[in-house]
């Protein structure tokens, strides 16, 4: 199921799901929740934020154009990292209130 959440001022807020045909709403602002991305040294499929808490691991992130900072979760399959990342950062989940300040 697809969950989205219309703001005050117009905007849709959801994760991208291609079920929905998002151009019919209009021109479209994208943005990351998060990185779900193998991890070659551990094996496994990893979740971190988009914008880690940390200035450094930040900094970091910028400098080099990949992901650092915490790891959210660990998955065997990159389909349990996605929908763990559902989950997480959709309505009702642990993340959505900031997730929908962005």
């Amino acid at each position: 199921m697809t969950r989205i959440r219309i703001t005050p001022d117009g905007k849709v807020r959801s994760l991208w799901t291609d079920k929905i045909n998002w151009h019919a709403i209009g021109r479209l602002a994208v943005r990351r929740a998060s990185y779900v991305e193998f991890h070659d040294a551990i094996q496994k499929w990893v979740v971190r934020p988009w914008r880690p808490r940390s200035r450094f691991f930040r900094l970091l992130q910028q400098l080099a154009g990949r992901p650092f900072g915490e790891i959210l979760y660990l998955a065997d399959t990159r389909q349990e990292a996605l929908r763990w990342e559902q989950e997480y950062y959709g309505i009702g989940g642990p993340e959505w209130k900031d997730l929908a300040r962005r």
